[in-house]
């Protein structure tokens, strides 16, 4: 045992960590395949998921440290909803944008300033 854990269990979290490693790795490969490419391309840089009845397109930003996305929260469906958008908006062509809910905390107050 080691910390109060069987051993199995510390084996099973290591490689639980080395495979999470080995996925942001392919996910930086594959990001800097799509940039270098000459294809028409949009990487939509998601929230953390909630279901739910859509809320409409969610609101995006440039910069993942933009308070408008503090609330880090979309619903499926309106991910689903801006990613059929990327398809036909051509200002998101060569953009990687962070999303986030319309109606999220952080959308809202930011529209209210705006």
């Amino acid at each position: 045992m080691l910390a109060g854990q069987p051993v199995e269990a510390v084996e099973d979290q290591m490689l639980a960590r080395l495979a999470r490693v080995g996925d942001i790795d392919d996910q930086v490969e594959a990001c800097r395949r799509v940039f270098a490419s000459d294809t028409r391309w949009t990487v939509v840089r998601g929230s953390d998921l909630e279901e739910g009845e859509s809320q409409g397109l969610p609101v995006w930003s440039r910069h993942v440290g933009d308070p408008i996305l503090a609330a880090n929260r979309t619903r499926r469906v309106d991910f689903a909803l801006f990613m059929v958008e990327a398809l036909v908006n051509d200002a998101l062509v060569h953009e990687a944008p962070a999303i986030v809910g319309c109606r999220t905390s952080s959308a809202l107050a930011h529209a209210q300033r705006a």
